[in-house]
């Protein structure tokens, strides 16, 4: 079993450890290589699901060990990160070992639309990203839904209402495609124990403020990003 290592000090052990019975498929499937077909979301049915042999994960409320068999990105150099949708949990793996941990949320899957005209899924994608930029003190520019879920008009692209300072907490990691693992003002959301009441944002990975820093200190541009 190797032991999930948290920035700045050891692993919390707590009292109401449970254990679950998760893996890999250790098959050329599963081994996620970087190539052309791969540089975009995976539906997912087209993959199997990851989390399915004999090894074993020891969760806690806010720490798990992780011990497994070979890496869940095959030739990648380095580090990566991975988003374990199931678990609502970010990892940043070495290799096989998981070298850092931390609850996160992740979206809702629920749906908005506008008289059959226009409509937002508030899922998180799933597939194999990448790091493409890290911003300090991001400023979110608020998309369209974010109006209308409050019930007020819609402002144009260049409208200063649409500029949320604090809006993605003080860390931003950009995946593209509108997706970002960022911090959060509500970090209390992300404390559940539960990872279904962690569903909570429209499609974003968050990640408590204090999280996210430690994350973007421990990667780079360019780090791949698994969201299963």
């Amino acid at each position: 079993m190797v032991r999930t290592k948290r920035q700045g000090g050891g692993s919390r052990m707590r009292p109401r450890a449970r254990r679950l019975a998760v893996g890999l498929v250790a098959t050329g499937a599963f081994a996620l290589g970087m190539g052309p077909a791969l540089s975009g979301p995976l539906r997912a049915q087209d993959a199997p699901n990851p989390f399915e042999s004999d090894l074993t994960f020891e969760a806690r409320v806010l720490d798990r060990e992780v011990s497994l068999a070979e890496p869940l990105i095959a030739d990648t150099r380095g580090r990566y990160i991975v988003v374990h949708l199931e678990e609502n949990r970010v990892y940043v793996f070495e290799g096989s070992e998981a070298i850092w941990s931390s609850p996160s949320g992740t979206g809702t899957g629920l749906s908005l639309g506008i008289d059959g005209e226009k409509r937002w899924d508030f899922d998180t994608p799933r597939g194999l990203f990448k790091v493409k930029r890290m911003e300090r003190d991001p400023i979110w520019i608020a998309p369209d839904w974010h109006f209308i879920e409050k019930g007020l008009p819609v402002p144009s692209w260049d409208h200063p209402s649409r500029r949320i300072p604090g809006g993605m907490g003080d860390t931003a990691l950009y995946l593209g495609d509108g997706i970002a693992i960022h911090g959060t003002e509500q970090p209390a959301l992300l404390l559940n124990p539960d990872p279904d009441a962690r569903r909570v944002s429209h499609g974003c990975i968050r990640l408590t403020n204090e999280a996210a820093r430690e994350l973007m200190h421990m990667v780079e541009v360019g780090t791949p990003v698994l969201i299963y």
